[in-house]
């Protein structure tokens, strides 16, 4: 299925649009947005991130947004152009050009990043600490950054994890219930 790119300016469903972009990539002459990047939401009244991208195109480490990805704020991206598309469908070619220096991983490397967001607000919670649990046991702590995401979590086995919010102060009360 083939779904087009999202650019800087490309509407929202909830009446915004794409206000950041990457301008090292472009499409018909509009940086690309990716995940991080921001649109503006009327319905909402915030400013909202884009949380969710293509796992197949990653520009300069961030998953580049299709349309119908997803807002920090619940809201959809929609697409203004078509031009540039994915299409991660199977298929075969008989006169493929073998890539020199190419080597097969066959280790296969999981990961992911949280966004921590307010639920009363919508909005992204930074500077919130956390715990990551894996197997029922401490893996790591720390602090959302800036945009509310926890760190990189990776590893060569697929395991379920547990995030939890830390409560330490008075400022984060009203959103993360323990």
């Amino acid at each position: 299925m083939a779904t087009p790119y999202i650019t800087i300016g490309c509407p929202t469903t909830g009446g915004g649009q794409v206000i950041s972009g990457n301008s090292m990539f472009l499409i018909e002459g509009i940086a690309i947005s990716c995940v991080g990047d921001k649109a503006t939401c009327p319905t909402h009244k915030v400013t909202a991130t884009i949380v969710s991208g293509d796992p197949h195109m990653n520009i300069l480490g961030k998953l580049a947004a299709r349309a119908g990805d997803s807002l920090s704020c619940g809201c959809k991206l929609l697409p203004k152009q078509s031009l540039v598309v994915q299409d991660n469908g199977g298929g075969s070619t008989s006169n493929a050009i073998p890539t020199k220096n190419f080597q097969p991983s066959h280790i296969k490397e999981f990961g992911q990043k949280f966004l921590i967001i307010d639920e009363t607000t919508s909005e992204p919670l930074a500077h919130v600490n956390y715990e990551i649990h894996k197997n029922g046991e401490l893996f790591s702590k720390g602090v959302t950054d800036e945009q509310g995401y926890t760190q990189f979590i990776s590893g060569t086995e697929n395991e379920e994890i547990e995030l939890k919010i830390v409560v330490e102060d008075k400022s984060h009360e009203h959103c993360c219930k323990p």
